[in-house]
């Protein structure tokens, strides 16, 4: 396995009674702590490789995302593993004394950023299971896009590409940026060695979420768990959304869980042209610049 490469990157993580993130559990529950419940934390992180010590935090990161999707997420992270020249795993910055010590195996994974190839690796099970899974719930969401959304990813010879991104809700959005950043400079490397990371779209899954109403039953706009991927939604070629309500999704904040609305969890589906994603890192430089 390569060594491991690292990219600091500091950011304040939110604390919140109510999330089910798993992070800093010990702290939350404290019974002498209890008041830093819903205060914030300075955290800084780094990017890493994906090695072989992260697979279960990256298989638990992929389940959020797919949650009872037929989509065997171990084998899936075993293939992020093995491109790990693309993209990072999330981790909290180690002290200079952790430096000298090369056991990872007690580090948690916060966060995933990789592009996995849809196109060239279409024969692995674990590709299959994603496209029969986007062409499936396409098919039950049909759109006037639906054909276009279909025949981009079916497409022999214009490849396309899963964006990944995901991370425990109380990981701030600014970590999108360098992370973003890294992952494409990856892909730029990887471009020039004439490896198959030449894309013509890429596709994003965010986990979103739509209020109905007690009164009226009307839905309220998308709410975004990762707010920077509303700003994605906005720049995307295509959108669709698919309902998970029946998987229960378990990734909830406590403003989503109010007892007079109920929040329906869903999936929404986004492809944009892959020579957009620039475009999109510089619009969320700008925006979270704002926050």
């Amino acid at each position: 396995m390569a060594s491991s490469k690292k990219k600091c990157m500091g950011g304040e993580m939110e604390i919140n009674e109510n999330s089910n993130s798993g992070v800093d559990e010990e702290i939350m529950y404290s019974d002498d702590e209890e008041e830093l419940v819903n205060q914030e934390v300075q955290v800084d992180f780094e990017a890493n490789m994906p090695c072989d010590s992260d697979f279960h935090g990256i298989r638990t990161l992929l389940r959020q995302l797919f949650l009872k999707a037929d989509v065997d997420t171990s084998k899936l992270t075993d293939v992020i593993i093995s491109q790990n020249y693309i993209g990072s795993v999330l981790k909290q910055s180690s002290s200079p004394e952790d430096d000298d010590d090369d056991d990872d195996d007690g580090d948690q994974v916060f966060g995933i950023f990789t592009v996995l190839n849809l196109t060239h690796r279409k024969d692995e099970e674990c590709i299959q299971q994603i496209r029969f899974l986007l062409t499936d719930k396409c098919h039950q969401s049909p759109t006037s896009q639906t054909d276009d959304f279909l025949s981009a990813l079916n497409s022999p010879d214009q490849h396309v590409g899963l964006l990944l991104s995901e991370r425990f809700i109380n990981i701030p959005p600014e970590i999108a940026v360098p992370s973003f950043e890294s992952l494409q400079k990856d892909l730029e490397k990887a471009k020039r060695q004439n490896l198959k990371y030449e894309f013509a779209n890429l596709i994003m899954i965010a986990k979103t979420y739509r209020l109905k109403m007690s009164d009226k039953g009307d839905a309220e706009d998308l709410m975004f768990s990762n707010p920077e991927e509303e700003l994605i939604h906005e720049l995307s070629d295509m959108t669709w959304n698919y309902s998970v309500s029946a998987e229960r999704d378990s990734v909830m904040t406590g403003r989503w869980e109010d007892e007079e609305d109920e929040a329906e969890p869903l999936r929404t589906v986004m492809m944009f042209s892959a020579s957009k994603l620039n475009n999109i890192i510089e619009k969320l430089k700008a925006e979270l610049s704002k926050t």
